[in-house]
């Protein structure tokens, strides 16, 4: 199957993203984990990026019939702030050695 561009994958996360089937996986995991935080929001423990590529999602069908994207023991409920810092995170691929010291001693409270 063809693989798709930058601009059609954002396209295919969005529409995963609005659909009601994780509009009802986000709801069970906040169920499950009954959040005591203000404004709780539900992350994908292994990304969801990386699942959908291993998973050669190439259409929201496809999608649906992951069962890895959809894996309740995958989620996991984190505070709204918590989860843009772990998303940007997620974004350093080629983070030099130094940056990660510098992160972990910050992380540490060194």
């Amino acid at each position: 199957m063809n693989q798709l561009n930058r601009k059609e994958f954002k396209k295919l996360c969005g529409q995963i993203r609005r659909s009601p089937k994780y509009f009802i996986w986000k709801n069970k995991v906040l169920q499950r984990d009954k959040p005591k935080i203000k404004f709780p929001n539900v992350h994908h423990k292994k990304s969801f990026t990386q699942i959908l590529i291993e998973n050669n999602v190439q259409s929201l069908d496809d999608a649906k019939k992951c069962k890895e994207l959809w894996d309740l023991d995958n989620g996991i409920t984190i505070s709204r702030g918590e989860h843009r810092v772990i998303t940007l995170l997620e974004r350093i691929k080629y983070a030099s050695p130094g940056f990660l010291g510098i992160l972990g001693e910050y992380i540490r409270g060194k």
